[in-house]
């Protein structure tokens, strides 16, 4: 995960590092922003900018590749991001201020739309990416509206752009996966109910994380706790914290990972209140969870994607999970957000979950 992110401000590096007027699509300046509309769209959707008859062929297949890769870990198959794809013709006032834009420029097409995309780029531009193959990107923001994200990839010919493409997916998507879960992290609102519950937790625990208003608190013990939003309609949020006292690497393997998810929902989770006996597991009968190894607050950290379900089978749903070491207190933390929505899509729920769990601290 360091490399990703040292790759990615690499990236920014260079894209923000030409001479001025370089590029006419961003040229990664801080700038006021104070007369700029709110960009718009939902959360995950991307506007791409291309020749729609290379979208058709062999560079809209690996367009395709990076953003509408299936999310690893949810109970049902869905993209990554959900695309709209436009020609510049189509580029207008309403698509300008997309909270998400992609360019995508090969140097190789003569049409109207491969002209219009090659003139984003100065002469000097385009003489150093058709002489570099390994200059494929770019960023920017706030160019047409606050909060905007801006990519551009860009090469001499198709054949290089797939190539790049292919080869650096994980690069492209986490620039976006990371802008929107800052996103979603900034507008996280606090009420006074959930500022009380939190300074409960942090008496009891020691930890800080942000709880949203509308969630209450429905178990606070020693070394566990759980808030949750039971809406009257929608979906059910509901995040947990458990700690303790670290004692083994081997508490890191993934299968130890899932024996202590278990054990936490077997003591602390129902299913339902009035039924003792229901319970949450991990699903791995049908589905296996998914795990990944990244850097969170500075430390080695486990990331688990997957189902849960009651051992009843009453109710079921998604989870993501991260599990570390605070080295200060020598205490192993397991923290999660997991949802309730059935038969719905669980793309986004799961990605506010992950912002909500990127603000804890121990105190």
């Amino acid at each position: 995960m360091k490399k990703v992110f040292a790759l990615l401000f690499l990236v920014t590096l260079v894209a923000c590092g030409g001479k001025k007027g370089d590029q006419e699509v961003g040229d990664g300046k801080a700038k006021n922003t104070s007369f700029l509309p709110d960009a718009s769209g939902e959360t995950g959707e991307i506007v791409i900018i291309i020749n729609k008859r290379k979208y058709d062929g062999a560079l809209g297949d690996a367009i395709k590749e990076v953003f509408r890769e299936t999310v690893p870990g949810l109970t049902r198959p869905e993209p990554m991001f959900t695309i709209r794809v436009i020609e510049p013709f189509e580029f207008n006032r309403i698509f300008r201020v997309a909270r998400n834009l992609v360019y995508v420029t090969s140097f190789e097409g003569t049409s109207a739309a491969d002209k219009w995309l090659q003139g984003t780029f100065s002469e000097a531009s385009r003489e150093r990416i058709v002489n570099d193959p390994e200059l494929f990107m770019q960023t920017s923001e706030n160019k047409y509206s606050k909060g905007q994200k801006i990519l551009q990839v860009f090469a001499k010919d198709d054949a290089t752009l797939i190539k790049n493409l292919k080869e650096k997916r994980a690069l492209v998507q986490n620039f976006f996966n990371i802008a929107e879960k800052e996103r979603l992290a900034s507008t996280i609102k606090m009420s006074t109910a959930s500022k009380t519950i939190l300074r409960k937790v942090n008496d009891r625990l020691g930890i800080n994380i942000k709880i949203p208003a509308g969630y209450e608190l429905s178990i606070l013990e020693d070394d566990f706790m759980w808030v949750r939003a039971l809406p009257a309609v929608g979906p059910s949020k509901n995040l947990f914290v458990y700690s303790k006292p670290y004692t083994s690497q081997d508490e890191f393997k993934y299968e130890n990972i899932i024996k202590l998810r278990n054990e936490v929902g077997k003591k602390y989770i129902y299913g339902d209140p009035e039924n003792k006996e229901s319970f949450m597991i991990t699903e791995t009968e049908y589905m296996d969870p998914v795990f990944r190894n990244i850097n969170f607050n500075d430390q080695y950290t486990v990331e688990m994607k997957g189902a849960w379900k009651t051992n009843n089978f009453s109710v079921g749903g998604t989870f993501v999970s991260y599990t570390f070491v605070d080295e200060t207190t020598e205490r192993l933390y397991y923290i999660e957000g997991f949802v309730i929505h059935p038969s719905e899509d669980h793309r986004e729920l799961i990605r506010e979950m992950e912002s909500l769990l990127t603000t804890f601290r121990v105190s």
